[in-house]
Order: structure tokens, then C-alpha cells, then sequence
């Protein structure tokens, strides 16, 4: 799971499976393996909303997407690092 404080400074939203199955069909046609979705963080990786559609669409779609987890990971650790740079910079 995201962690509670990530939620709150970056102010992420749930998703539910409905509102984010255009995303879903987009990823699974444009990235044909794990990886590819992995380097798709890189391109996202300062838009927190992205990345939150992206880890909802991981959980909801596990089975063919993330069954081992990894890529939820993943996405919730770089979500936690630009909480840290977020809370970082207010602090200053």
C-alpha cells in the first residue's frame, strides 16, 4: 500500500477500478512486459497523479500486470521520494 503520509503530501486520491480502466487498456497495449512498464515511471516521474492512476491500475490488474508485486513497489517507493522532496522543500 501507498504509505499514509505519501497520501496526504502529495495528496493522492483513490481510484477506483472503473475510473481507471482506460489507463489500464492503454498500458497493457503500448507496454508488453514488466520492465517496459517500469521505464515508464521514468516518464511520469514528477507527475504524482500519474503514478497513483499507475499503482491503482497495478492493483486492480495484478494478475496480468504485477502478480509478484514488484512493480507496486516500485511505484509506491518513488511516490515516497517525492513526498520526501515535497516536504523537503516546504520545510526550507
Amino acid at each position: 500500500m501507498i504509505n499514509r503520509n505519501t497520501v496526504k503530501v502529495l495528496g493522492l486520491k483513490p481510484i477506483t477500478r472503473t475510473m481507471c480502466y482506460d489507463f489500464y487498456v492503454k498500458i497493457n497495449s503500448e507496454f508488453d512486459t514488466p520492465e517496459a512498464i517500469k521505464e515508464s515511471v521514468s516518464w511520469w516521474q514528477d507527475d504524482c497523479e500519474k503514478l497513483n492512476n499507475l499503482w491503482w491500475v497495478l492493483n486492480y490488474y495484478s494478475d496480468n500486470l504485477d502478480p509478484d508485486r514488484n512493480l507496486r513497489a516500485f511505484v509506491e517507493r518513488h511516490l515516497d521520494c517525492l513526498a520526501q522532496k515535497k516536504e523537503t522543500s516546504l520545510q526550507e
